[in-house]
């Protein structure tokens, strides 16, 4: 009775199924011979791309061909915002006094009293019977301490017409340069070959600088790990020391590749078409022999010091830019790319404020020689200050107390030149055209993120780099 009502258990019974679909690594290789699928003529094939595009040329000459291209497209606009940066517009208290014209003559003031033939004829007899006077040939001209006549108006100047230059910014510059008959449309390339060869020399340079600062700091700096070139530092939980070496390794080849960016600074700021206008190479040995050296190339307060301070601030700010949106502002370029590209773009603006009058005076400081004595100056086709800067403080007050807009009219008041606020606009000339650089490359950003083209952070960096 018992055993019929409690059944006995059936958990011995059981025993699993057998499983169907087993996935083991194939032991048999497939044919040699079989080729692979070929996808359908109605479907694009994207078959994988190398990064580096093989011409058939050997590595150096396609190297320098590349960034003679790449350099050539954007030199007009760095010719036209150098010599905007290094323009001297003095308000009406600080510029140089011209030389005194003499009077016109007003013809109406006298009148002749000779009323007839008699009195005609004995003026003119008496003129013809006066003693000759002894010429006096006019005083010759005094050479300034460069040892350069003083020309009152000079050829290679740019001209600074309203209806040439309708405003003070890039574009006015180069409207300035094509209208100057001196200078013309071949002057927007001064200083190719030399930005072909600094940017080729930093491309070589950069790597090897860069596995240098690395393989000198101790290996628990970067975690054990040696971190490549572009290694984004927003992937290491402590990016304090791989930020620091990586704006180190910048600051290092930059520092040395600049004394191409003085000759390239004085090479732009000459006149194309003078006779007296050296080339780069005579540039770069007249700096040697007169300033000190190759240590004077470096090591020169007036060249150490800009050098280095603007060549860590701009890649510390542009490498701090990831950390900040993503480590402060918690944005992720996957989750929200729009909204990390406007604020990345935001960042990017602001600095500038830091940068533009850091540049600004590096540039103007470039043309001053340090030759003893002052040495010669060289010409150039802007407007520069007679005295030289003593150093950067100094030059951002002068240029604050001194500089203001071009005057459109001949008769200004102080008014008219602004205060204090339009001095400190002459530290950022050239910020108009960097704002639109970067809105130029968000834009890009944005049609090719829309295409499909973006990268593994939500848009192409390639526009970046260009």
């Amino acid at each position: 009775m018992s055993s019929s009502t409690h059944p006995q258990s059936v958990r011995g019974l059981y025993s699993p199924p057998v499983e169907d679909w087993v996935f083991l690594p194939p032991t048999v290789s497939p044919p040699a011979n079989v080729s692979p699928p070929v996808p359908p003529q109605h479907l694009p094939s994207f078959a994988p791309e190398d990064d580096e595009v093989d011409l058939g040329l050997p590595g150096p000459v396609q190297l320098l061909g590349t960034h003679f291209l790449v350099t050539a497209l954007g030199m007009p606009f760095e010719v036209g915002k150098t010599l905007l940066q290094i323009e001297y517009r003095p308000r009406r208290r600080f510029a140089q006094l011209e030389t005194p014209q003499e009077a016109p003559r007003e013809w109406d003031a006298e009148e002749d009293t000779i009323s007839n033939a008699d009195e005609a004829d004995h003026y003119f007899s008496d003129r013809i019977e006066a003693p000759a006077q002894n010429y006096i040939p006019p005083p010759a001209p005094k050479a300034d301490k460069s040892g350069y006549l003083s020309d009152p108006s000079p050829t290679w100047l740019l001209k600074d017409d309203p209806e040439i230059s309708r405003s003070n910014g890039v574009w006015g510059m180069i409207r300035r340069i094509r209208a100057t008959p001196s200078e013309g449309l071949p002057a927007l390339w001064k200083g190719q070959l030399v930005s072909t060869v600094h940017a080729a020399a930093s491309t070589l340079l950069q790597p090897r600088i860069h596995d240098l600062v690395f393989g000198i700091a101790p290996s628990s700096a970067t975690g054990g790990i040696p971190l490549p070139l572009d290694f984004p530092v927003t992937a290491l939980p402590n990016p304090g020391v791989p930020l620091a070496l990586q704006v180190a390794s910048h600051a290092l080849t930059q520092f040395i590749l600049s004394p191409l960016e003085l000759v390239r600074t004085r090479l732009i700021s000459m006149p194309t078409s003078h006779p007296s206008t050296p080339s780069s190479l005579n540039i770069l040995r007249r700096t040697i022999a007169d300033e000190g050296g190759i240590s004077g190339l470096y090591f020169a307060s007036n060249v150490m010091l800009p050098a280095l301070l603007e060549h860590t601030l701009r890649p510390l700010l542009t490498l701090s830019i990831p950390l900040i949106l993503e480590r402060v502002f918690g944005m992720s370029p996957d989750l929200a790319p729009i909204s990390y590209s406007l604020a990345e773009l935001g960042l990017n603006v602001a600095a500038l404020l830091i940068i533009l009058p850091i540049e600004t005076v590096r540039r103007r400081l470039q043309l001053q020689s340090r030759a003893p004595g002052g040495g010669k100056r060289y010409r150039s086709v802007v407007h520069l200050r007679d005295r030289d800067y003593v150093g950067i403080v100094e030059a951002i007050w002068r240029i604050i107390t001194e500089e203001t807009a071009a005057p459109r009219k001949k008769r200004m008041t102080e008014r008219e030149e602004g205060g204090w606020f339009s001095g400190v606009c002459q530290l950022y000339r050239g910020f108009g055209m960097a704002v639109t650089a970067h809105l130029s490359v968000f834009g890009l950003g944005l049609i090719s993120a829309g295409l499909g083209g973006a990268g593994p952070r939500g848009f192409d960096s390639g526009w970046k780099e260009i």
